[in-house]
């Protein structure tokens, strides 16, 4: 059975049937596709809200090439793109449903064609068109990332129709306006608890059309998986979502399989990849243990004027880096063409299966991601507190900047439990004193909007500060021109200046003004233009609890982007995060610019997967890895897809850190990819 299970998604138009589905037939066994996914009613031609007796004529075509395509050992799927909508495109949905209630926005903009999941004339509809999907019986059924709350163009956030209201006040028992409603979800400072009801009703709506689809479906083809798209876990916080009821609802088959976002639909930088692992580990955290996941590795609009061949490798490589099941392909367009028009990325997926086979061999398994913690609560949409003027979209969490920064500087980051954790914003809002204070005991990073949270809930003597100022632009206070990072201890020296027309050249971030104690380091400071030091910008601090912090006076969301990075930015990250860890970090990457580091434990082994996001060769690429097992044998992933030894590759022990340096070429197109194997009853 394929380690590197490739399910590609593609759709079969009517017109021209016969042709794509014999090129399928002959094709998919040549490049190693394991499953395929067939796309209904898909894209440009769309009818919105899909005729019944089109699908029904559809599936019956589909049901004779099912068997043709089981009978090559494919394993064959189906993939609805539509259950409420994703947008309008000038359709009317009540062309095909008579009596449809469609979505409506909190600014009063009404959807012609995106179904209100509570239209009774829908939910019919949608039970008699996906009947007739389970009848095929197929292995696996798809729900698209339509099913929700957001982005249905011409809408913004949904649903405040008539429905939605009259059930939100029956919730509340007094009558709601849309205005009243949307005021009170947007009400700057504490959340008004409307908020709560309001995302609660929203999660509940969603659970039971979830529900619902899947009774659909079971009734009809019970041994019938369901696999889920999502949008996204930051985002998904805007409805409320409970990960853990709806993978309960939607477990009740065989199997849950999660395809989490890859992003990076056109290329435009090779960074981009960095939010393609942070969506795979942060969806991972929020879904059970078990749920199968098979990567959304998607090419819009389909041809290599949108994504190179190489880039798409290097997403299904960073899938399999992360221990994942499979890949969903989405390569190659809606229209009727045929794969064959690009045969590069025909000969890629073949010529690289057993490179991706032996990656994904040694990555799946029991095991997890190591690195710096980060923090995410799907309740963060509840807790978030809002400024004036804030839109809904605002409690959106915005906290993803923090792993493409550390990541960017070397430093690898997780979401499972680890010792050493970092935070930025409103995240820890939604966390417990109990919890707060097991943080505090360990080691943690914060910045300033996070830091100023913990000093108004009475945390400021266990994170060395006496007060703190709301964050404003550092040009309301005095003129300053950069940071000095001169804390020797710390890897600083004095003259050591990183700029503060950040994140990029039009930009000058946030600074919250502080008086720490006595007893905390300072690690940098703000400067005037003569150099002169003027606040404290970056202090670390021990605790009476035993724990380590260290406090950055920046907002982040206003500070981070290119020009935050600098070397002596990754210095400055990796010194302060190594003394927070106690020297006990899982993985850095000392002294390559925009590295993207993979480390997975599994019983027995590690694997190091070194990413090159930049166009420069890495001349040597040096890993730093902390670990108090005995390394037993270390061997590299060959182009060929083999384990071999390599005399470029040296490891030293110095106390439990282990430096590994590569003396060969790694460039942008292929990782590094290290097993390391420990001694057996060490672990």
């Amino acid at each position: 059975m394929s380690k590197a299970w490739y399910a590609l998604r593609r759709t079969i138009v009517p017109w021209r049937f016969d042709k794509l589905a014999a090129e399928l037939l002959e094709t998919l066994p040549k490049i190693g596709v394991d499953e395929l996914i067939v796309k209904i009613d898909v894209e440009e031609f769309t009818h919105g809200q899909p005729n019944l007796q089109w699908v029904e004529k559809y599936c019956r075509k589909l049901k004779s090439f099912k068997k043709k395509i089981e009978d090559k050992g494919i394993v064959f799927s189906l993939n609805p793109w539509i259950t409420v909508g994703h947008n309008d495109r000038g359709r009317d949905g009540s062309l095909n449903i008579s009596g449809l209630k469609t979505l409506v926005d909190q600014n009063g903009t009404q959807c012609k064609c995106c179904a209100c999941p509570l239209s009774t004339a829908w939910q019919e509809h949608i039970k008699k068109v996906w009947t007739q999907y389970a009848k095929l019986k197929t292995a696996v059924i798809w729900i698209e990332d339509d099913l929700r709350t957001f982005n249905h163009q011409p809408v913004e956030i949904s649903c405040f129709c008539s429905l939605h209201l009259s059930r939100f006040s029956k919730r509340l028992g007094q009558k709601v306006t849309r205005e009243e409603l949307v005021a009170a979800i947007t009400k700057p400072g504490d959340p008004h608890p409307w908020r709560k009801e309001y995302l609660d009703m929203q999660r509940d709506i969603m659970l039971d059309t979830v529900a619902m689809i899947v009774k659909d479906v079971h009734d009809i083809s019970p041994e019938t998986s369901f696999g889920l798209m999502s949008s996204g876990p930051r985002i998904h916080c805007l409805e409320g979502r409970d990960w853990g009821k709806l993978a309960e609802v939607m477990s009740a088959g065989p199997k849950l399989i999660s395809r989490p976002p890859l992003g990076s639909y056109s290329e435009w930088s090779l960074r981009g990849l960095y939010y393609s692992s942070d969506s795979i580990k942060l969806t991972r955290h929020v879904l059970p243990e078990g749920t199968i996941e098979q990567t959304e590795v998607e090419n819009v609009p389909f041809t290599q004027y949108s994504k190179s061949v190489n880039f798409t490798f290097l997403q299904l490589a960073v899938s399999f880096a992360l221990g994942c099941d499979g890949v969903t392909m989405n390569l190659f367009d809606h229209c009727g063409s045929l794969m064959a028009e690009e045969p590069h990325m025909l000969s890629m997926l073949g010529s690289e299966k057993k490179y991706l086979n032996a990656l994904a061999e040694a990555a799946q398994g029991t095991g997890w991601q190591r690195g710096v913690q980060l923090l995410f609560s799907s309740e963060h949409s509840y807790e978030k507190q809002l400024n004036d003027n804030d839109a809904y979209a605002a409690l959106i969490s915005e906290d993803g900047i923090l792993a493409e920064t550390f990541e960017s500087l070397g430093v690898t980051t997780t979401y499972s439990d680890e010792k050493v954790r970092a935070t930025i914003g409103q995240s820890l809002r939604c966390y417990s004193d109990g919890e707060i204070k097991k943080m505090l005991s360990e080691g943690l990073f914060l910045d300033a909007v996070a830091a100023r949270i913990l000093f108004e809930r009475g945390f400021g003597k266990h994170i060395g500060l006496k007060k703190i100022a709301m964050p404003i632009c550092i040009d309301s206070l005095e003129p300053l021109a950069a940071e000095e990072y001169h804390n020797q201890a710390f890897g600083g020296e004095k003259g050591k200046m990183l700029t503060l027309t950040i994140p990029n050249l039009l930009g000058r971030p946030s600074y919250a003004a502080a008086k720490i104690s006595p007893k905390a380091k300072v690690i940098s400071d703000l400067v005037d233009p003569d150099a002169k030091r003027k606040y404290p910008a970056m202090f670390a601090f021990e605790n009476s609890l035993g724990g380590r912090v260290v406090v950055h006076l920046l907002d982040w969301a206003t500070s981070c982007g290119i020009a935050f990075n600098h070397t002596y930015r990754r210095q400055q990250i990796q010194n302060v995060m190594q003394w927070v860890s106690k020297n006990a970090l899982p993985a850095v990457v000392p002294g390559n610019v925009f590295p993207l580091i993979i480390r997975r434990d599994l019983e027995d082994h590690s694997i190091l997967t070194v990413f090159n996001l930049t166009l420069d060769e890495y001349s040597q690429t040096e890993i730093d890895i902390n670990d108090e097992r005995k390394i037993k044998d270390v061997q590299i992933l060959s182009e060929a897809g083999k384990w071999q030894r390599n005399k470029a590759l040296t490891v030293q022990l110095n106390k439990n850190t282990y430096n590994i340096v590569y003396n060969k070429l790694v460039n942008y197109s292929r990782p590094l990819v290290i097993k390391i194997k420990f001694e057996k009853g060490c672990f």
